[in-house]
């Protein structure tokens, strides 16, 4: 294996970790949009409504993220 075949491993390695981290996120997004509308308080509401929002834009990020990566395949 030469050096840019192992850059290339190296990139679709993280590529795949970060598509992982991706998943995992949206699927704590949509696990909590059903916690909001079962929640008993307006303020546990508030609290996951924030959380979420924090977790959007750590998805808009990793997407950027990713692309980055592809970028250097």
């Amino acid at each position: 294996m030469n050096k840019g075949q192992q850059h290339e491993g190296e990139h679709r390695a993280k590529i795949k970790k970060m598509q992982e981290m991706l998943n995992n996120t949206e699927q704590n997004i949509k696990d909590t949009e059903f916690a909001i509308e079962h929640a008993d308080t307006a303020a546990a509401r508030e609290k996951r409504r924030d959380k979420n929002a924090q977790r959007m834009e750590a998805v808009e990020d990793t997407r950027r993220e990713i692309e980055e990566e592809r970028s250097n395949l």
